[in-house]
């Protein structure tokens, strides 16, 4: 135990593991925010540059649109729905996954805002991992239920596919991110 006595007029005197080991400055608020819009922005160009290309085809075609055509299968056979690159194809209606549609956006908002954190690097791999799981499986529903509004509703598929489905994905990932952030942090 440290027994020396403190210097007058400094009310506080460490002990020697603060002055070996001090806690790192926690980043402000702007600085986490700007943090945030230049990840996102890194993550959105990278994107940009392959999306067009084998890889954003593959991510249309293979992993978003296949899985949505098999549930589509399986809740209504009698659709006989197919996958044809990044379309659905069916009697009755049909959609195209275009460039936006597969939530990779989301994701990388839920990327930068994990990365900002003062998480541990586990914590946020972790975070990132089930959140991108979480994500996929919110969008997937997303294309399902636009499928199927489209079959039955034209003015009610383009209001959810241009406004409430968005935003409710979004709102969706910040209940994700504030819901890792409060469990995780605590245990940090």
């Amino acid at each position: 135990m440290n027994t020396k006595k403190p210097i007058a007029g400094i009310d506080y005197w460490p002990n020697e593991n603060e002055w070996l080991n001090p806690t790192p400055e926690q980043p402000t608020l702007f600085h986490q925010a700007l943090l945030f819009i230049l990840l996102f922005v890194c993550l959105q160009f990278s994107w940009l540059s392959v999306r067009d290309y084998t890889f954003g085809h593959f991510i249309r075609g293979e992993i978003t649109v296949k899985p949505v055509v098999t549930l589509i299968n399986l809740l209504s056979p009698q659709i006989h729905a197919v996958a044809f690159g990044n379309q659905i194809i069916a009697h009755g209606g049909g959609l195209i996954i275009k460039l936006g549609c597969e939530g990779v956006e989301a994701l990388f908002i839920l990327i930068a805002a994990i990365a900002t954190t003062s998480l541990s690097r586990a914590s946020m791999l972790k975070g990132i991992f089930i959140g991108a799981i979480y994500i996929y499986a919110l969008n997937q529903a997303r294309i399902l239920i636009l499928f199927y509004t489209n079959r039955t509703d034209k003015v009610l598929f383009h209001l959810l596919h241009t406004t409430v489905a968005p935003m409710v994905l979004i709102a969706l990932v910040g209940l994700f991110f504030q819901w890792w952030l409060k469990t995780h942090q605590s245990s940090n």
